[in-house]
């Protein structure tokens, strides 16, 4: 997010940069556009194991 410092200049804020890095980071952990997906919901995960305990229902 930006906001508006001067007139027709974006500052980036400061509060997102721990945003960024925590996105950087799952993307390096393939939790973002892993290489295993969740046959039911869609999301992506780096083990095969993590994505097919997604969504199950534990009785």
């Amino acid at each position: 997010m930006a906001s508006v410092k001067e007139e027709d200049i974006l500052v980036r804020d400061e509060s997102f940069v721990k945003y960024e890095r925590l996105l950087t980071k799952a993307e390096t952990e393939g939790r973002i556009d892993g290489p295993n997906k969740c046959l039911v919901c869609g999301m992506r995960y780096s083990t095969k194991g993590d994505a097919d305990t997604c969504c199950k229902i534990n009785p």
